[in-house]
């Protein structure tokens, strides 16, 4: 399963005005209808700062807004709930000027006051935002010059400062002021954005309505953008259930966030546009970061500490034989923490399958089948330990592949039990740390991420993103001084040997880069072109039916 690096930075990621040289949206498409937005689990909440999965993600992103977004197509800061800023020479004050006809879905007027909030928020214990709260770190003082100005000091220079000021979900206060109030609410959400929460039915659905007094609507670089009256997301598991759903016509969008999904939908040989009767299948090219898949380790547990055992469990991964016969080809071999076409990339070579290396790696730190049951032991803190390791998975489709490699380990002496869990469930297991190894995935993220999240020891607490707990002294410096360099070439270095330190640790065994993005549509909606410079660009698409 996927989750989505930076999730929080843009509520406004997909939304915004595009160049006149790349796709752009039809400002005379018509309002109205529903549009069926499918999910492949239901998200683990819909609190805006405690909530951080992709599911979660995605239908805030239509709730709530923030005081600027990105231009899909130039990546520009463009205005939102403010309506200009400023940035000091020194570029560590901030000053933004809001709408004075922005309100909330409950009436109240958009102030200073509640972005004041929204950020205070964010750092409220209770909340256990660990994730977001790098971002956010460096501002040390807040003041409201009105009601509709507030500045912003940074105590040092940080290269997303205002990218990150610009992307605070703007909460109102009177509805998530009470703390305790504000915990509670994981399955409702009042904000700012387009489209206002109508019902929540477990298990089942998500009712969005178009929120009418939305401010947006008065903007000419929005004009285009937010057409259907409606928008429902579904949550369907099964990629099988999925494809009969789109067949049937009873989804109008499926986000394909791995080729393999796309090629379940659309079948085998591949074709980068797929049609049938009711629904189109799509892959597409753009300037978008792309995601990747891991298995992860758990550096608490007393086996997968040791970087020989990781690495050898990576060259038991046949990841070129995987992307073969599961993918068609359609990826990359990921080398570490971002895409193998990234300027930043880690400067590694694949890790390769190679058992034998895998053998000569665990016989190194001791391993080796003392019984001859089959299973390699060790004696660890005074006590016989066989190799015997738990993989949990929240992606049923995906077990094949984790059976490739339970096998390949087998063979060499490790014993991998394979465990499904349901997507709650899993995510649970790992925020208690109660994992060896895990399959998930991170999302493409920003255009330029900043490692602190995922990667920094600070980032391992409970509600972080570090979620296996890695930790290196020499690493954690190296973000901490990428994040304060203003300069994108020498930033850039710094986390490139970043990332390759991260990558020779070992703390997953990265899996796959895509080279597509791929969507679905039904044949009911309609759209300006397949994709923007940087997203597909659902927000622009509209009723095909009359």
């Amino acid at each position: 399963m996927f989750s989505k690096a930076l999730i929080a930075v843009f509520v406004g990621l997909n939304l915004v005005a595009a160049a006149a040289s790349a796709t752009t949206p039809n400002v005379n498409a018509p309002k109205g209808g529903v549009l069926i937005f499918h999910l492949d689990n239901e998200p683990e909440g819909l609190h805006p700062i405690m909530a951080g999965d992709t599911y979660s993600t995605e239908v805030n992103n239509y709730i709530h807004d923030s005081m600027c977004a990105r231009d899909i197509n130039t990546w520009d800061l463009v205005p939102r709930l403010a309506e200009k800023w400023e940035t000091s020479a020194n570029g560590l004050e901030f000053t933004f000027t809001l709408r004075k006809d922005a309100v909330f879905q409950n009436g109240d007027p958009v102030t200073a006051e509640d972005v004041k909030f929204s950020l205070e928020h964010v750092r409220e214990p209770k909340l256990q935002a660990l994730n977001l709260v790098p971002y956010y770190e460096g501002l040390v003082k807040v003041e409201v010059l009105d009601k509709h100005k507030i500045k912003f000091t940074a105590k040092e220079k940080y290269f997303k400062n205002l990218s990150v000021i610009c992307g605070i979900t703007v909460l109102p206060k009177s509805v998530y002021g009470n703390v305790d109030k504000s915990v509670k609410m994981q399955k409702e959400g009042i904000g700012a954005g387009p489209y206002k929460l109508e019902k929540y039915d477990k298990g089942q659905q998500i009712v969005l309505k178009k929120f009418d007094k939305w401010f947006g609507d008065k903007m000419p670089i929005y004009k285009g953008y937010y057409n259907f009256d409606q928008i429902t997301f579904k949550f369907t598991k099964e990629i099988n259930v999925t494809t009969e759903k789109l067949k049937k016509g009873d989804l109008d969008y499926v986000e394909l966030l791995r080729a393999d999904d796309y090629l379940a939908v659309t079948g085998k040989p591949f074709k980068p546009l797929y049609n049938q009767p009711k629904f189109q299948g799509k892959a597409v090219k753009n300037k978008m970061p792309k995601s990747y898949g891991y298995i992860g380790f758990n550096f608490l547990d007393p086996i997968l500490k040791d970087k020989n055992v990781r690495l050898a469990i990576a060259h038991l991964v046949n990841r070129e034989e995987m992307n073969k016969k599961f993918f068609e080809g359609l990826n990359d071999l990921a080398t570490g923490p971002v895409s193998v076409n990234s300027t930043q990339a880690a400067a590694v070579q694949p890790i390769q399958f190679n058992p034998a290396k895998a053998q000569e790696l665990l016989a190194k730190s001791g391993w080796a089948d003392t019984d001859k049951n089959g299973v390699l032991d060790k004696v660890i803190n005074g006590k016989k330990t066989e190799l015997n390791l738990s993989y949990i998975y929240a992606r049923k489709e995906s077990e094949k592949q984790w059976t490739i490699i339970k096998e390949d380990a087998k063979k060499a002496g490790i014993n991998i039990d394979l465990k499904f869990l349901e997507w709650n469930s899993f995510l649970k297991t790992i925020d208690d740390n109660k994992m060896q190894l895990y399959a998930m995935g991170w999302g493409g993220g920003d255009v330029e991420m900043d490692p602190k999240q995922i990667w920094h020891s600070s980032s391992s607490k409970k509600g972080g993103s570090n979620r296996g707990s890695y930790s290196n002294p020499e690493v954690d410096k190296l973000i901490d001084q990428g994040r304060a360099e203003l300069n994108d070439a020498k930033r850039g270095a710094i986390f490139k040997k970043a990332y390759t330190l991260i990558a020779e640790d070992v703390p997953y065994v990265f899996l796959f880069n895509v080279k597509y993005d791929f969507y679905a549509m039904s044949k009911k909606v309609a759209q300006p072109g397949d994709t923007f410079n940087y997203n597909f660009g659902v927000t622009s698409w509209w009723s095909a039916q009359p």
